[in-house]
Parts: C-alpha cells; structure tokens; sequence
C-alpha cells in the first residue's frame, strides 16, 4: 500500500478512531513504562535529549511545595 493510499484511508476514519491510532503510533514511538526508572511526581525528565552541550539536564528537579507561597516579609525588605 502507497503512502497516499494509506493517507486517504485513515482519513476516510472517523475521528475517534483516527485519535486512537494517533495513540498507538505516539506509544510505539515512547520507551515501554516498566524499562523507564520511577520518578517522583514534582521531578522533570529532562534526560531524553542528553548532550554534552547540556550536561546539567539529567540532574532532577524538585519543587518546594510551597514556591509559589506570599513572602510579605520580602516585599517589607525591598521597602526598606
């Protein structure tokens, strides 16, 4: 079957079923779940693109949870 065979004929499919293959194709192209290390929710993976260029993108990333909190006592700093 041609590309342009294969092209009319996904999109001849309904959307949910074109959504669907769209899917697989995504997973096909992801390493498999069990083969990826555990990470903890507020960690980044940023080692999918490692080069020497960025040595620092396998390093993990952690959050404070309270990053976003009001420090009112900054703001009275920079008054001051």
């Amino acid at each position: 079957m041609s590309n342009l065979e294969l092209e009319q004929q996904l999109l001849s499919l309904d959307l949910e079923e074109r959504i669907h293959i769209l899917q697989l194709l995504a997973q096909s192209l992801t390493v498999p779940r069990a083969s990826q290390p555990s990470r903890a929710p507020d960690e980044l993976d940023l080692t999918r693109d490692r080069s020497p260029e960025h040595p620092l993108r396998g390093i993990p990333i952690t959050i404070s949870p309270d990053f976003d909190e009001p420090m009112p006592e900054l703001w009275d700093a920079f008054e001051q």
